[in-house]
C-alpha cells in the first residue's frame, strides 16, 4: 500500500505536499498557518528521514526533484486514501473536483457544461483553475484536465482532444489565402514561432517585412483576430466557439498537430466521477467529428 512507503511524521509529510503542490515555501506557509523557517525545516527533516534531496533549492525559490516529483505523488494519493471523503458512503460523494487549465477551461469545457447533457448526469463539479501543467495533482482532486504529457501515479490517462494549430481571421478581411496573410497583420503568441512554422510547411517564405502584434496568451490572438486587427495562429480547440459562431473563419493553409489533452481519473474512480469521465469522452469524440469536418473545408 501506499502509506507502507510514508513515514509516520504527518506535520512533515503535510508540509512537504503542499510545498510540493505550490513549489513554494512561503506559499505553503500561509496555507498551512505557519513560517516559511517551519515548513522548511520540517522538509528537511522528512529529506533526512527518506536519506533523499526532495527539492532543488536557489536563493528564493524552490523546485521538485524528480525523486521530489514521484515522492509527492505517492503522498498526495496517501492522504487521499485518510480523507474523510473516502469513509462517506457512496450518496454523499457526487461532489467532484476538477484541476483543469484555466484556458481550456473557458473556452472549450464551460461551453459543454452548460449543455442539458451535464445537468443530466445530477454531479456537483467544484473546478480549481491553473495557467501550467502541475507538477502534482492535489490530492483533493478527483480528476485533472493537463496539455502535452501527462504520466500522474495513480491515475489512468485518455486523449481527450488533439489540438490542430490553423490558420483564422475575421469575415470581413476576407483572407482567401496565404499570399493575402502579409497586408492583413499577423498576430503571434509571445513569438513567431508557429507563422514561421506554418510559412515553412507552406514551403513559402516567411514575411518578415508584415505588420505583427505580439500577445503572450493563446486565447488573446484569437480575440485580436476577432476585432480584425489580422490573421492569427490559434489552436482550434481554444478557438471553438469563435469558429462555430462565424466570428472567424480559418484560412486555407497548412495545420499543424498540437500536443494533446488529457484525461486523468483516479484508478479508484468512484460512480459519480466514472459517469462525469464517460460524459467527457462521448464529448470528445462529438469534437473529433466536427474538427474533422473543419479539417476538410
Amino acid at each position: 500500500m501506499v502509506m507502507q512507503a510514508l513515514p509516520s511524521n504527518l506535520s512533515a509529510l503535510r508540509a512537504f505536499e503542499a510545498a510540493a503542490r505550490l513549489e513554494s515555501f512561503a506559499a505553503a506557509a500561509d496555507e498551512l498557518g505557519v513560517t516559511p523557517a517551519a515548513i522548511s525545516r520540517a522538509v528537511r527533516r522528512l529529506e533526512s528521514d527518506l536519506n533523499v534531496a526532495l527539492f532543488h533549492r536557489a536563493h528564493r525559490s524552490v523546485s521538485l526533484t524528480e525523486t521530489g516529483v514521484r515522492y509527492a505523488q505517492k503522498v498526495t494519493e496517501g492522504f487521499r486514501h485518510l480523507s474523510l471523503d473516502e469513509a462517506r458512503g457512496p450518496a454523499e460523494r457526487a461532489r467532484l473536483t476538477l484541476d483543469v487549465e484555466a484556458t481550456f477551461l473557458r473556452q472549450w469545457l464551460l461551453p459543454r457544461l452548460a449543455q442539458m447533457s451535464f445537468k443530466s448526469l445530477g454531479l456537483t463539479l467544484s473546478v480549481r483553475a491553473h495557467h501550467d501543467p502541475p507538477r502534482v495533482i492535489p490530492a483533493t482532486a478527483d480528476l485533472a484536465i493537463v496539455w502535452g504529457f501527462a504520466d500522474y501515479s495513480g491515475f489512468k490517462r485518455s486523449r481527450l482532444v488533439s489540438p490542430r494549430t490553423i490558420l483564422v481571421a475575421a469575415p470581413s478581411l476576407r483572407i482567401s489565402n496565404l499570399s493575402q496573410v502579409a497586408d492583413a497583420g499577423l498576430i503571434h503568441e509571445a513569438n513567431e514561432h508557429w507563422w514561421r512554422l506554418i510559412y515553412h510547411e507552406a514551403d513559402a517564405e516567411y514575411p518578415d517585412h508584415a505588420t505583427a502584434l505580439t500577445l503572450t496568451r493563446c486565447d488573446l490572438p484569437i480575440e485580436a483576430a476577432r476585432w480584425g486587427l489580422g490573421v492569427a495562429v490559434a489552436d482550434d480547440v481554444i478557438a471553438e466557439q469563435e469558429l462555430k459562431s462565424g466570428s472567424l473563419l480559418p484560412v486555407p493553409g497548412p495545420r499543424l498537430d498540437g500536443q494533446d489533452y488529457y484525461l486523468l481519473s483516479r484508478k479508484s474512480a468512484s460512480v459519480p466521477a466514472q459517469k462525469f469521465v464517460r460524459w467527457l469522452l462521448q464529448e470528445s469524440e462529438s469534437f473529433a467529428l466536427w474538427q474533422a469536418g473543419l479539417s476538410a473545408s
